[in-house]
């Protein structure tokens, strides 16, 4: 077997959840359907169909920046130490899916395994990144001279939306989660239809490990 039959075979064992029930949305901790059908995701490398998608509209926007607003205040006030465990825990998840990522984002956009390889991996240093700046995400700054005091402070400001592109999607988004998820934000994540693979894997990988439901809605 060469090593493109063998990583065929993986990556169709990886895809047989998703060919059996499609992508849907992720809304509250739950799986939601579009609720305007579903469209096909179909792979640039051979032209074949990888799954259905959740098609979505206003209405699953809707629904999910009720959600994420809805938790909003349980991850805001959560204790820093806590929430960067789960950021760290998160980045774990990743590191130990990361030839699932890899394979899957192959896949989904025609990159070369060796490069999405490494993109995974970036993935989860991001998360590693900003776990470390949870605890000191919101110090502010005094800043004195002769005549005047400058007194910064930093708060999440709610909700954050976040759209992503379709050529490095995993590693992209955790640019745009990690940081939002850092300062105590929630998030509504809005991937790329040509490749929404694996904004599903990172909503998986979030809540298993330990994000509160509502806090990362794709």
């Amino acid at each position: 077997m060469t090593a493109l039959d063998n990583n065929i075979s993986k990556l169709n064992a990886y895809l047989g959840g998703l060919r059996e029930t499609g992508i849907l949305n992720r809304i509250a901790g739950k799986d939601v359907a579009g609720s305007e059908g579903v469209f096909q995701t179909i792979s640039p490398v051979d032209k074949s169909l990888i799954c259905e998608v959740a098609h979505g509209s206003t209405s699953d926007i809707d629904a999910a920046a009720n959600a994420a607003s809805h938790a909003f205040e349980i991850w805001r006030d959560m204790p820093a130490a806590e929430r960067k465990k789960i950021l760290i825990r998160i980045a774990e998840g990743i590191e130990a899916r990361a030839e699932e990522i890899a394979l899957c984002e192959c896949w989904d956009t025609g990159q070369t395994i060796k490069f999405m390889s490494k993109a995974a991996l970036r993935g989860a240093e991001n998360f590693r990144y900003f776990a470390d700046q949870v605890v000191q995400a919101r110090d502010g700054q005094h800043l004195q001279s002769p005549t005047l005091l400058n007194i910064t402070t930093r708060k999440p400001i709610g909700p954050v939306g976040v759209i992503t592109p379709w050529n490095t999607p995993f590693m992209l988004s955790t640019w745009k989660i990690a940081p939002a998820l850092a300062a105590g934000c929630t998030v509504v994540h809005k991937p790329a239809e040509a490749s929404p693979l694996t904004a599903r894997l990172l909503v998986e990988i979030a809540e298993e490990a330990g994000l509160p439901s509502g806090v990362l809605n794709t």
